[in-house]
């Protein structure tokens, strides 16, 4: 490192305000230049995508994706989450409620007209996170999603698509047409695949396959999965052809 440090020294200009300051060497501290979205990054740009096709402020309400997801999309949404403890967030405009969801949603009808969630809900009433142990939370949530949503709702989430399995203390992997199954009175009308989301699948090969529609999800093995970007609108949309369907 030493020389590489000579070198960077010497090729300062006389004028450079940076000449002549106090010096040390840390070690190896390389970065890669071509690190790239996960999914749960991924996932949040494709929320906000979404979302800026209408020029409205949305009322959202959001089951654990990532804190920073939500603190950006607060800077022009009102975002409110549901966590299980007090994440110290002083600085966003995200309304923070405590509440374990395995619970009725401690919220009056049509208070929201979308929803975001980032691989939680495979993960509910699993008591991983502490929540309430209860087989039927996932079911009954989706339920209350129906009555806090409004009429023109929209409902954006990630899940872990494969054949059908329960892998406890990890999560549900369900296929496409269980969680159509799932969110009984929501109309699936996009789906994406991020084929570099399982820790099966090495995250290389060409990044313009990296994400393709759901048709295009080739044959997994039991207790593999990707991860699937969904977006839901109540039936009643669909049959009105207000939304049509990929």
């Amino acid at each position: 490192m030493r020389p590489r440090l000579e070198k960077y020294l010497s090729s300062m200009s006389l004028g450079n305000p940076l000449r002549g300051l106090p010096v040390r060497i840390v070690g190896d501290a390389s970065a890669d230049p071509t690190e790239f979205f996960n999914h749960y990054d991924a996932f949040g740009y494709w929320v906000a995508a979404k979302l800026a096709r209408e020029a409205r402020r949305r009322r959202i309400l959001d089951i654990g994706s990532p804190k920073s997801q939500n603190a950006i999309l607060s800077a022009w949404h009102d975002v409110t989450a549901a966590l299980l403890a007090d994440c110290s967030d002083r600085f966003s405009a995200v309304t923070y409620i405590k509440h374990d969801v395995t619970q009725p949603l401690p919220f009056p009808a049509r208070s929201f007209d979308c929803f975001t969630s980032t691989v939680a809900l495979p993960l509910i009433g699993l008591g991983r996170y502490g929540d309430r142990i209860d087989g039927d939370s996932l079911p009954n949530l989706i339920s209350e999603l129906g009555r806090v949503m409004t009429e023109d709702a929209e409902l954006f989430v990630s899940m872990t698509v494969g054949p059908n399995l329960l892998a406890f203390n990890n999560g549900w992997y369900l296929d496409l047409d269980t969680i159509k199954a799932l969110f009984a009175g929501w109309h699936l009308v996009e789906a994406v695949v991020d084929n570099w989301s399982s820790p099966r699948k090495a995250t290389e090969g060409d990044a313009s396959r990296r994400f393709f529609s759901a048709e295009q999800l080739p044959v997994l093995h039991k207790g593999d999965y990707r991860v699937v970007f969904c977006a839901f609108v109540r039936n009643s949309r669909s049959i009105d052809g207000a939304v049509s369907s990929t």
